[in-house]
């Protein structure tokens, strides 16, 4: 259920107002988390999009941003992108698109293995290491999705809605 009505007329216009759920698989909200980081990129990101026309309950489908987000200037309304983090709570304080959960590195992995081990470091070890530490992340991303989110569709004015999320797999 989205807040109270917009009164802004600038808001009260736009498409996106009429969202008042937006439905995203966990799964692609991990994979979008994860490739951001495995690729380390900025100008090639991992975005969950909703692609107009808006209504009032839209699907969040994993997409790959290159570069800049630019659509043909008739294109109105643009899809919106979500960053991942919009959907997890971030217990450092309220920063849309940011989270507390970082995903696990193999350095930080390593550093495990050796404070365990020794300076020896048998790179077995540290895969092991590496994969219990991304299924922990992954199951605390789970654990952290949250049920009100934050949709900014004017960056430029930061125009913005608050609306609910709902968690299905697209295999259901």
């Amino acid at each position: 259920m989205r807040d109270a009505p917009t009164t802004d007329e600038t808001l009260s216009g736009h498409p996106a107002t009429e969202i008042e759920t937006v439905v995203v698989d966990p799964n692609d909200v991990v994979e979008a988390f994860k490739r951001n980081h495995e690729e380390g990129n900025p100008l090639c990101t991992h975005v969950l999009r909703l692609v107009p026309p808006f209504e009032e309950e839209v699907r969040a489908e994993p997409y790959v941003q290159e570069g800049p987000k630019r659509y043909p200037p008739d294109q109105e309304p643009e899809p919106l992108h979500l960053e991942p983090a919009t959907f997890v709570r971030n217990d450092d304080g309220v920063h849309p698109n940011e989270t507390h959960l970082t995903v696990p590195t193999r350095e930080e992995a390593r550093a495990a293995v050796r404070e365990d081990h020794g300076d020896d470091v048998d790179e077995d070890v540290v895969d092991e290491y590496h994969e219990t530490a991304l299924e922990e992340w992954e199951r605390r991303v789970r654990e952290s999705v949250i049920d009100r989110i934050r949709i900014y569709f004017e960056h430029q004015n930061a125009d913005e809605i608050w609306t609910d999320a709902r968690y299905e797999s697209r295999d259901d």
